[in-house]
């Protein structure tokens, strides 16, 4: 399919199943077509897919079909809400939607343009650099060998994924603490794939906190959409810790109603090896 097409038709799937309809003026706003031509796209959506619109006369728009739903709950893309927001607030006539959504904003760690320059040089290159560091239990900047091949945004700040010639070890390394010139030290002797955590991935398996009595444990089962009392979250090895903070599972919490969930016994056996020393 032609690039510029499935991206309309991507957006007709998120528009009706977010929205619950569509009608030629979401297009037209969203893409600057005429009026003719974003009917055209409805006309080639549905030949596409004739079995997930149909259209009601007293909405004037075209409303999606059990079908159309079966297809939309099943697909990973199309149902996190993210995807919509993102793929509508793109368009400037959809101003509206700015005025509905808010987002909490966290302070993010500095991050100055001169300390990330070496590193992405380092990661496009392949290169290893030797550049200043500076950590808690070490509160002067060392220098430090790194064989850069990533960067980890955990949700509040961004992290290097690197081979550390110092401890002989695939570390990360929070961004803003880089400081100083970065040398060049030659051709990475260590690559991504030689990363076995990072290229390790793992089932992260979570359940509503046991103490929780049944109708409570169904409320958070809803809101996590699991399946049979569990919903499974593949991730790389190299995130479960970022991921146990975004869960806020890092640690016990006193109470069900401040922990709310949990990671199952044998999720925690088979993870264990990546789960922080304190958990």
């Amino acid at each position: 399919m032609h690039k510029e097409m499935n991206e309309r038709y991507r957006f007709i799937e998120q528009v009706v199943g977010w929205e619950g309809e569509i009608n030629s003026t979401h297009i037209s706003d969203k893409f600057s077509l005429t009026r003719q031509a974003s009917s055209t796209t409805l006309k080639q959506y549905r030949e596409y897919a004739p079995r997930y619109l149909q259209y009601n006369a007293s909405n004037k728009a075209y409303m999606p079909t059990q079908k159309f739903i079966d297809y939309f709950s099943e697909s990973e893309y199309l149902c996190q809400f993210s995807n919509y927001l993102n793929i509508v607030l793109e368009s400037e006539n959809e101003i509206n939607m700015l005025d509905i959504c808010y987002e909490v904003s966290a302070p993010l760690r500095n991050i100055n343009p001169v300390q990330v320059r070496p590193i992405l040089k380092a990661i496009r290159n392949k290169l290893a650099i030797d550049i200043g560091y500076i950590s808690l239990s070490s509160p002067n900047y060392l220098d430090r060998i790194i064989q850069p091949h990533a960067l980890i945004f955990d949700g509040l700040r961004w992290h290097v994924r690197a081979y550390c010639n110092k401890n002989q070890a695939f570390r990360d390394f929070t961004l803003s603490r880089f400081n100083g010139e970065a040398i060049n030290e030659g051709k990475a002797t260590y690559l991504s794939k030689d990363d076995h955590v990072w290229n390790t991935n793992v089932d992260v398996v979570i359940e509503a906190d046991p103490r929780f009595n049944k109708e409570q444990k169904e409320i958070i089962e809803q809101d996590f959409q699991m399946k049979e009392g569990k919903k499974v979250i593949t991730t790389r090895a190299a995130f479960v810790n970022y991921l146990l903070r975004r869960l806020r599972i890092d640690s016990y919490k006193n109470t069900p109603e401040q922990q709310q969930i949990v990671l199952t016994q044998e999720c925690r056996k088979n993870i264990s090896q990546y789960l922080p020393h304190d958990f």
